[in-house]
């Protein structure tokens, strides 16, 4: 969706609520700057807002409070809860940090998430956000999306209901490099090796997973979620035949910068997953 004359800033924020989501990411962290520097801020109206699944890099989660601190920028931390309203306000310090609200939706939902009905985004991410926000009394606004113009087959998203998407960096063109030089020049940055989608990930490029699982070989979440018996993450696969598979073939596998056709659900280049 257009929301700008082509001759103002593509930046400049539209009339009315608007819903920044800030993955953690490089990419959604350069469009915040961009839009606060544009508007000269963040205003009353627009609310910045990161959802806590419990399954981050704990420099993902150091990193949305530096970007907070830093840029003087208000971010709203939410994390899914089984209950009703179905959302919880948190905060850099008590944020989950073990899964427990990937584990309370799974259980509560009796499903396991997977690559044709991902309700942990739907369902840690968006829902949780949009309660929040529906709870201080907004009725509809437009969404910000950190996607790049690089990245086409996210573009077609549709609009939401009471959600109109906007994705100012396609409309400004912004490519993968570009957001690299920005954070070269700046004096803080995602801690190396840090993505900002859920560790181990199915949705992750099978190389970049490979290389979570050798760094994390404790890392069990994934088999304690399918124990739970509400299904598998990987096409009916068991996590850790998945693993034992995956760990076997690795070094086959091309870096995903190499090949743009692996750009595709399933296979997150730089692992910020649409909320």
């Amino acid at each position: 969706m257009s929301f700008h004359d082509p001759s103002l800033s593509p930046y400049l924020l539209p009339e009315g609520n608007v819903h920044i989501a800030f993955s953690g990411g490089r990419t959604s962290a350069y469009m915040l700057h961009q839009i606060a520097e544009t508007n000269g801020g963040i205003p009353d109206c627009v609310r910045v807002v990161f959802a806590n699944t419990g399954r981050e890099m704990n420099g993902t989660l150091d990193f949305v409070q530096e970007v907070s601190d830093r840029w003087a920028i208000p971010i709203t931390w939410v994390k899914y809860s089984p209950v009703k309203p179905w959302y919880e306000v948190v905060s850099h310090n008590i944020a989950a940090r073990d899964g427990e609200p990937f584990k309370a939706m799974i259980l509560h939902k009796r499903f396991v998430p997977n690559g044709r009905k991902r309700i942990c985004t739907e369902q840690l991410k968006v829902r949780a956000a949009k309660r929040m926000l529906v709870s201080q009394g907004w009725k509809s606004w437009v969404k910000a999306l950190g996607i790049r113009a690089d990245e086409p087959h996210r573009h077609d998203m549709p609009d939401q209901p009471r959600e109109a998407l906007w994705m100012p960096l396609v409309s400004a063109n912004v490519r993968r490099d570009e957001v690299l030089r920005f954070w070269q020049r700046q004096p803080f940055d995602l801690a190396a090796g840090t993505v900002s989608n859920c560790r181990q990930c199915f949705q992750f490029h099978r190389v970049k997973l490979a290389a979570q699982m050798r760094a994390e070989p404790q890392d069990r979440f994934p088999d304690e979620m399918e124990e739970t018996g509400f299904g598998t993450f990987i096409d009916g696969v068991p996590w850790a035949q998945f693993r034992e598979k995956l760990l076997a073939q690795s070094d086959m596998f091309e870096e995903p910068e190499r090949h743009p056709r692996h750009r595709s659900c399933g296979a997150y280049e730089d692992g910020e997953c649409t909320a």
